[in-house]
């Protein structure tokens, strides 16, 4: 089948798009993730001591405050193929993950060797600083962007 041809039989609607589901599906995969995250949070606040727990509600707030850039950074992204969405998007994931791995690894990894600590640390790290670029990258070309827009063409 040539190009063309699919375009047009998407166009026509003949075309079985299987976009629908998969999108119900992620977004029922990602709400049962942070149910058990939340639950989780729930279940070791009271076992934990007092400065704990703070530990952990800012991690939670992390990972929520990301995951709303993230939704709101990919459709502007597919909307106007500006790539500083695309970066802040990408930025955005990276932190809720650096915020959701010790959640869900923490007890797995707290009583492990010197060695496995020191991965641990350099790779989160490693992503932060990556994250950071990226969220820089996307603040700054949106910032400039709409500062030559705010002036015309000179």
């Amino acid at each position: 089948m040539m190009p063309a041809q699919v375009t047009s039989d998407v166009q026509n609607g003949n075309g079985s798009s299987a976009a629908p589901a998969i999108i119900i599906l992620g977004s029922a995969l990602i709400a049962l993730l942070l149910l058990t995250v939340v639950v989780a949070f729930g279940m070791t606040v009271y076992q934990s001591p007092n400065l704990s727990r703070f530990r952990e509600a800012d991690l939670l707030v992390q990972l929520f405050a990301n995951l709303v850039v993230a939704f709101y950074a990919f459709p502007a992204f597919k909307r106007t193929n500006r790539r500083a969405f695309l970066a802040l998007g990408f930025a955005a994931l990276i932190f809720a993950y650096t915020a959701l791995f010790p959640v869900l690894a923490g007890a797995s990894l707290w009583p492990g060797s010197r060695s496995q600590m020191r991965w641990y640390y350099a790779a989160t790290h490693a992503s932060g600083i990556v994250g950071l670029f990226l969220y820089a990258y996307g603040a700054v070309s949106l910032a400039r962007s709409a500062r030559t827009s705010d002036h015309g063409p000179a």
